[in-house]
């Protein structure tokens, strides 16, 4: 009897681990947890001080379309409501909420993975645009170009459907072509860009 049983599962496993097949396409609903950054000082006319993009729980939706047996593109939209808070995350620092912004993301990318077993790590990279929506006095919405490089791992249950982890980091420009800086102060053109750190899980279906 268990010889039966371990020879089903090895005739099983096959099929299992070939979730990732040339022509596929994955649906992802994700739910997860980005990391904010800080917008420094000057970067923006905005803000005449440092400000906070807290952490915040996010949720969006992954498309992907397996063109090769390692590639896929893969299409992302993702949707954050996170606080905005004085300073930086300075030890015993005093922070305080100033107002909220909304954050809506749509990315494009392309994604490596590694072999066909059951659990599949990737690589994933991509570009896109963020569309921020700040509710702070009179500060208006704007989109800027966002990029995204991090990876993850598959755990495939069936051919059809995998659990999905995603690691990654989005850099998003949120500096002005002129800043208004103190005389004292020096803007560095690094501060331009901030960087949310994404974790998150989702459910793939996999057609």
């Amino acid at each position: 009897m268990r010889r039966g049983a371990v020879a089903l599962f090895l005739l099983l496993v096959p099929w299992v681990v070939s979730g990732q097949n040339v022509g596929s396409v994955e649906l992802t609903p994700t739910v997860g947890f980005w990391l904010g950054d800080t917008i420094a000082r000057g970067v923006t006319r905005t803000f005449n001080f440092d400000v906070t993009v807290d952490d915040a729980p996010a949720y969006g939706l992954r498309l992907g379309y397996r063109f090769a047996p390692n590639w896929a593109l893969d299409f992302a939209l993702f949707r954050e409501e996170a606080d905005l808070v004085t300073g930086r995350r300075d030890l015993f620092g005093g922070r305080s909420k100033i107002g909220d912004i909304d954050l809506t993301t749509f990315e494009v990318g392309v994604e490596g993975s590694f072999g066909h077993r059951r659990v599949v790590p990737f690589l994933a990279g991509g570009v896109g645009a963020m569309h921020l929506d700040p509710n702070f006095r009179d500060a208006s919405a704007d989109t800027r170009f966002a990029a995204n490089f991090g990876g993850g791992f598959k755990v495939f249950f069936t051919p059809e459907l995998a659990l999905r982890f995603d690691w990654r980091g989005h850099s998003v420009r949120v500096g002005e072509d002129h800043h208004d800086c103190d005389w004292w102060d020096e803007c560095d053109r690094r501060d331009e860009w901030i960087t949310f750190t994404e974790v998150s899980l989702g459910l793939s279906f996999v057609f």
